[in-house]
């Protein structure tokens, strides 16, 4: 079945428009008149009221023009609404709705609706905006499809296209930057350039000047930065609860293993010689013995080495900067493997080592020895 187009169902609603009038012209006059009668009512279902309201209108119809000069150069538009002084005063479009001073004062284009004072003032072709809210997208010009709701949103917009702003000032400063989404007081103020970002909170994103592709919950984001996620003021958000997520944040983990044989003096580290698997950046492997840790948190280490039939009973224990932690493991007979774990708080920066101690010990032939470390909250 074939959708109506737009144009089907005007012509349907204006069908209906006219015989309701119709029908109501009936029922006026067979009835007494309103004393005094109403005034401001024109051929072809116009309504002005107010100096020079409709003045130049020649075959318009549907239009309501209340306040000086409103939609004072109007002669074949339809389906408009002015409401103020100077509202709609250059236009000669279809189906747009002003409301207060000088409201779409320059506009010529449709299907714009502007509610407050000077808002959507500038607006010459921009289709499909919505401004609510005193000087709302004052000095958008082209900008298409953009929706401003509060005191000064997306005041300063020019050609910027499909924003969205909700608040007093959000995306005050946005000038060309387009699919942005601002809500509360302030937010996304500063951005001018900036596409597709988003910030809900007050005064969040508001750093951001020129950035693309950031989300902003409650942060003020910073200048010129792309692709970033902020969540929370650091200086006050201290903990952070999401179902599914550690509350110490996103894990990480670190794998890796050692292989062919090798004897490891009293007091060396074991290594661990292959390409490490890593998940997140809190865990890194500064050299085939050592691991560095760079987040705040707690952490596990599981270890487990296999040992030579000619290995000395040497014993291991993880040290985090060269000081041991949790339990000693002892090799109780040569070829027997050697495992433990222990979980712990770290700090950033802190190193990890699992480390050989009393006795020489040998590793078997073949891969010989894994680590796992995670960061756990």
């Amino acid at each position: 079945m074939k959708t109506p187009n737009k144009f089907q169902i005007t012509t349907v609603l204006l069908n209906a428009l006219v015989l309701a009038c119709f029908a109501l012209s009936v029922m006026a006059q067979e009835a007494p008149d309103v004393s005094p009668p109403p005034d401001g009512g024109y051929a072809g279902g116009n309504t002005a009221e107010g100096q020079k309201a409709l003045l130049s209108l020649i075959s318009g119809t549907y239009n309501n023009a209340i306040g000086l000069y409103s939609l004072l150069s109007l002669t074949t538009g339809s389906f408009n609404t002015g409401d103020g002084a100077a509202t709609l005063l250059v236009n000669n479009a279809n189906e747009n709705t002003a409301t207060g001073a000088g409201a779409l004062l320059s506009n010529n284009a449709p299907r714009n609706t502007a509610d407050g004072a000077f808002a959507l003032f500038f607006n010459t072709t921009g289709v499909d905006n919505t401004a609510v809210g005193d000087r709302a997208m004052q000095n958008s010009t082209t900008g298409n499809e953009n929706t401003a709701v509060g005191s000064g949103a997306l005041f300063n917009n020019t050609t910027g296209n499909s924003n969205s702003a909700f608040g007093f000032d959000a995306l005050f400063s946005n000038t060309a930057g387009n699919r942005n989404v601002a809500i509360g007081l302030g937010a996304l103020g500063q951005n001018t350039t900036g596409n597709d970002n988003i910030a809900l909170g007050y005064f969040s994103g508001s750093e951001l000047t020129a950035g693309d592709n950031n989300i902003y919950i409650g942060n003020v984001g910073v200048a010129n930065e792309s692709n970033t996620i902020r969540i929370g003021d650091p200086a006050i958000h201290q903990t952070v609860i999401i179902g599914g997520i550690p509350a110490g944040g996103l894990a990480a983990i670190l794998f890796n293993f050692n292989s062919g044989s090798v004897t490891i003096g009293a007091g060396g580290p074991v290594p661990f010689n292959q390409t490490a698997l890593q998940v997140g950046t809190a865990i890194t492997q500064t050299n085939s013995t050592t691991f560095t840790l760079n987040q705040d948190g707690v952490y596990r280490v599981t270890y487990t080495l296999r040992t030579a039939l000619l290995s000395l009973l040497a014993e291991t224990q993880v040290q985090v900067n060269g000081t041991g932690i949790g339990p000693t493991a002892a090799l109780i007979a040569a070829g027997a493997p050697l495992n433990d774990q222990v979980t712990y708080p770290a700090n950033a920066g802190d190193t990890v080592q699992v480390v050989v101690g009393g006795l020489a010990l040998t590793l078997a032939n073949g891969d010989n020895a894994t680590i796992n470390i995670d960061k756990v909250q």
